[in-house]
């Protein structure tokens, strides 16, 4: 784990949690502790410790928890993931080869095993970007994985502008996923702001990654849990109800 560092998106509000204002969501307690905390755990077991910490609303709240364990790197707007992911960028070290990025109200359940098969994917086949998909029940609100004749990841489609066909499709994107730190640096400047929310989206890179041809490719952990993310508070009981069942079989 050298040449592998990660980067954690920590920055939002969480508006829809009706958390505290000082409160930044990914500090919710999940069965008994934070959020952020399990992937923070669980890369440092794989020796991949010190992730950056992509912070932004209510940044103190993660600060007096974790301490210097982090390296923050702080996002001054609010203005997409795609810019989060740049803002972490300039702490990534010079010899670090791949980046593990993880969405922080979305990877609770991620444990070793999984982040540790997605990064020998990744690795053996020499890919640009491996991202994380997983097939579920019910694919509504989620990206869907789009893939040409050959079954290769052609691209992401979100709910909102997805073709009634495109709807069907119940593989969908988690999010997370290990990238080049060269393919980072090549696609995120081509990254252009959406005209409806003023924002800069992650997911952008991979269309940009096939038009220059680049190697994109997918693992589907066949696991509904490594889609759930926390947005509301119902999701967070559902979550709490899942993160106690698995624990509880440990």
């Amino acid at each position: 784990m050298k040449h592998v560092q990660a980067i954690i998106l920590a920055g939002g509000r969480g508006k829809r949690m009706g958390v505290h204002e000082m409160q930044n969501k990914v500090m919710i307690p999940l069965n008994g502790k934070p959020m952020l905390a399990y992937p923070v755990e669980r890369l440092a077991r794989m020796g991949i410790e010190h992730p950056i910490v992509v912070v932004g609303h209510a940044k103190e709240s993660i600060f007096s928890y974790f301490g210097d364990s982090l390296i923050y790197a702080e996002q001054k707007q609010q203005l997409g993931t795609a810019d989060a992911v740049g803002s972490a960028l300039p702490f990534v070290d010079k010899d670090c080869v791949d980046v593990v990025v993880l969405y922080g109200d979305h990877c609770a359940f991620y444990t070793e095993e999984v982040l540790q098969t997605v990064l020998k994917l990744h690795t053996a086949q020499q890919a640009d970007v491996t991202l994380i998909s997983t097939t579920v029940e019910n694919p509504f609100g989620y990206g869907r994985i789009l893939r040409d004749e050959n079954g290769e990841v052609s691209g992401i489609v979100e709910e909102k502008n997805a073709t009634d066909e495109q709807k069907k499709i119940r593989e969908i994107n988690t999010g997370n996923a290990v990238y080049k730190k060269s393919f980072l640096l090549k696609t995120l400047p081509l990254v252009k702001m959406n005209e409806v929310s003023q924002e800069y989206y992650l997911t952008d890179v991979f269309e940009i990654g096939v038009r220059l041809g680049a190697k994109i490719q997918s693992w589907n952990g066949r696991d509904e849990a490594l889609g759930m993310g926390v947005n509301s508070p119902d999701q967070l009981v559902v979550a709490e109800q899942e993160m106690k069942k698995r624990t509880a079989k440990i």
